[in-house]
């Protein structure tokens, strides 16, 4: 009960956000919408909401338990300041705003509440929901005291897991990283935070887990929907958008489907992951580290903290891309004279102009907007970092091709100075959770042009080819050659990079990406927004950036930025692909729907993997008396020496019970950007030590409290466990001959 109160004080935190800084928005929006009622406003309102007054409240809470961190319970008073807090803010709002409330409730009660929302809006809604929901709850639930944790996610959520219950079980005020105790917190978990909080306030271990993540990706969809229909002002175009969203674009089933003797033998191996000579896999694709799943639906399932930024960046869109569409509209009548017999200056000079050496290129329009987006965008920071870096990257470019540039360095500097005190905070002065090093190729592992190409093509299938598509609508319509000429540019890339995906496909791919360009040549009547080509070098920044700097110390992380660019460079591809659905034409709708087909052809096999995946599950038992030993009897804040393979056994109970290990999981604890050499060099002399004042000096040194001793141990491959030296240094605090594991209290 108490959780779902706290949910209802989130929305209200978010509805008071909203409500008080509408003039910062609700002028922006009128740029996007115009007068066309595409989106019913109360469709924009619930994300809007959610989003917003789950990351302020849960920062509240959060710096409210680190004040009361010295009581026995921080949480606990945390939570009760909290939503006293929030009670005293929706009590002033209503006593400041009474007049206005009175109106509102008055008209209430004359008309009823009504929501009209579109068919669009309602298959979204509905959708997404029904859609997520499935995915999310197969991949965690529990069963009695037994949680499971699904083959798609368990991997992810042994760094999960722990974040969570240090602040439901454990006492981690102020936070640091349980896989690696040193007082830092270097890995982004306010999201976990705040399911933890849940957990504590009354939810089961999955619902505070679950819950928030598919409301994260009904807002997202809901968000990504509502930009879509804004931007090409066609609602069906947003239903594209979402489709593409949910389906990757990739060469990935095409190379996969190659080797394949039958029909018969390709659906048998879809439908039970297998590979083409009858191995087992996991997700399609030949690039590096594909088969992790890091394009397809499993990024959502695994990394439930990334719909939430990316959502919220959506809303930062809101608040700055009108400047960028103001520019845009403007351009097209820059060139227009009062009197028609002079010559009409140079439209791109007449831009330069507009975006350079004018005070509106520079000046703010608004500074309340900019500064409401910089502080959506810098409290995100420990929510998801590279959502943040996307989206600078994406500001970045939309304010070197808009004009009231300095809104964009305000959002800018805010957003760096939240992000530095935050990091400041967590990570601790002189260091930094990101570093920058020029790293060309992405996992092309290539600083060739022609090889990242390669990679690129292969990843991004026919989106690369759509977007060209979008270019070749906009050449001039009186040119007809020219269109023609550019329409067989644009199919040589395909030739010279297309994958190895056998002859048939390959002739299939060529050929239905040549009629799409011929038929886009050869028509004049294709009407699309005239927005749509210049998003696509806005959106392209994060590729950019993913494909020429290493932010972190494994560049995979760098897919992120690439996944939310490909969403929103569907954008202008669902544009054109509404229009050729809505043309009467036939071939118009046949050469639509293929198109569509193939971009979506690997994300719908993604999807019946993952599916696959989750029908086993990693089990993890609550009631294990490790994990009831450690709850009861140990200090909150006490750190455990376990194996390093932290996902299963007594290092997942110890987690699981709210405490820290010294050393965790390696890949966790490098990529966060932990110094694992000396920690992983203590464990060793700890565990094969021989001399037992050497050994209690080490441990003590360390701020280890307890030793576990298990059958990971004993088989270890780095060090040989003289398990004698311990029984003959320490005491023995908890002992469980079933499992043969063996606790020791350093003393």
């Amino acid at each position: 009960m108490l959780a779902v109160i706290y949910l209802i004080a989130s929305m209200l935190v978010g509805a008071v956000l909203v409500f008080l800084t509408k003039p910062s928005w609700e002028t922006r929006l009128k740029v996007l919408f115009g007068n066309e009622k595409i989106i019913n406003p109360s469709f924009l309102l619930f994300p809007a909401i959610y989003l917003t007054g789950t990351l302020v409240l849960s920062w509240i809470t959060y710096f409210l338990a680190v004040a009361f961190s010295a009581s026995k319970n921080p949480l606990l008073f945390a939570n009760i300041a909290a939503l006293s807090l929030t009670a005293v803010l929706i009590t002033c709002t209503c006593f400041f705003k009474r007049v206005w409330l009175k109106k509102w409730f008055s008209e209430l009660k004359k008309y009823g509440l009504h929501i009209r929302f579109s068919w669009q809006e309602w298959t979204i809604l509905i959708g997404s929901a029904l859609f997520w929901s499935i995915f999310i709850i197969r991949s965690l639930y529990a069963q009695g005291e037994v949680l499971h944790a699904g083959v798609s996610a368990f991997s992810d959520f042994g760094a999960h897991f722990p974040v969570i219950r240090s602040f439901s079980r454990g006492s981690n005020f102020p936070a640091q990283y349980p896989h690696f105790p040193d007082g830092t917190m270097r890995y982004h978990f306010m999201f976990y935070f705040m399911a933890g909080n849940l957990e504590f306030l009354g939810f089961n271990f999955p619902m505070a887990l679950n819950l928030p993540s598919i409301l994260s990706l009904i807002c997202f969809s809901m968000l990504l929907y509502s930009l879509g229909a804004a931007l090409t002002k066609k609602p069906l175009a947003g239903l594209v958008t979402c489709g593409l969203f949910a389906f990757r674009s990739s060469f990935a089933f095409f190379t996969y489907s190659k080797g394949f003797d039958s029909l018969k033998d390709f659906i048998h191996a879809l439908a039970n992951n297998l590979n083409v000579d009858g191995s087992g896999r996991e997700h399609i694709g030949s690039t590096m580290n594909e088969s992790w799943g890091l394009w397809a639906q499993k990024v959502y399932v695994n990394q439930r903290h990334l719909a939430f930024a990316f959502g919220l960046f959506i809303l930062v869109m809101f608040l700055l891309l009108p400047l960028f569409v103001e520019t845009v509209e403007k351009l097209k009548n820059i060139t227009r004279r009062d009197h028609p017999d002079k010559k009409p200056e140079n439209s791109f000079v007449c831009y330069l102009k507009s975006i350079l050496f004018t005070r509106e290129a520079w000046l703010p329009q608004s500074y309340a907007s900019c500064i409401l987006a910089g502080l959506l965008l810098g409290m995100m920071a420990f929510w998801n970092g590279a959502v943040v870096i996307t989206g600078i990257s994406i500001l970045f470019v939309m304010a070197a091709l808009s004009r009231h540039k300095f809104e964009y360095l305000i959002t800018a500097v805010i957003t760096f100075l939240l992000s530095t005190m935050q990091s400041r905070l967590f990570v601790g002065s002189g260091t930094g959770a990101v570093s920058f090093r020029y790293e060309p190729g992405f996992l092309a592992q290539s600083d060739k042009l022609g090889d990242i190409l390669s990679y690129f093509v292969e990843l991004l299938g026919i989106l690369p080819f759509m977007l060209l598509g979008v270019f070749l609508v906009f050449i001039s319509k009186d040119k007809k050659w020219l269109r023609y000429v550019a329409a067989i540019v644009f199919i040589l890339p395909l030739i010279i990079y297309l994958p190895s995906v056998g002859l048939v496909w390959s002739f299939v791919i060529i050929g239905a990406c040549a009629a799409f360009f011929l038929y886009i040549a050869a028509h004049k009547d294709i009407q699309m927004n005239a927005l749509s080509p210049w998003l696509i070098p806005v959106f392209l920044g994060p590729i950019v950036l993913a494909s020429t700097l290493q932010l972190t110390p494994d560049i995979t992380v760098n897919h992120k930025y690439i996944i939310f660019a490909m969403i929103l460079l569907n954008i202008p591809v669902s544009d054109l692909l509404t229009n050729l659905f809505e043309k009467r034409s036939v071939s118009a709708r046949v050469i639509a729907g293929g198109m569509f087909l193939m971009l979506t052809l690997t994300g719908i096999v993604d999807l019946i993997t993952l599916y696959n995946l989750d029908k086993n599950s990693v089990t993890y038992n609550q009631a294990e008396p490790v994990q009831v030993w450690v709850q009861d009897e140990t200090d909150p804040h006490a750190i455990f020496l376990t194996h390093y393979m932290t996902h299963y056994n007594a290092p997942m109970s110890i987690f699981l019970a709210g405490r820290s290990v010294y050393n965790g999981y390696p890949y966790f604890t490098m990529t966060a950007g932990y110094n694992i050499d000396h920690r992983g060099e203590v464990m060793t002399r700890i565990y094969s030590a021989d001399d037992p004042q050497q050994l209690r000096k080490l441990a003590i040194s360390e701020g280890i409290d307890y030793i576990v001793i298990e059958e990971q141990n004993r088989s270890a491959n780095e060090y040989t466990l003289n398990e004698e030296v311990f029984y003959n240094t320490f005491p023995v605090a908890f002992e469980d001959t079933g499992r043969q594991i063996v606790i020791f209290k350093v003393e």
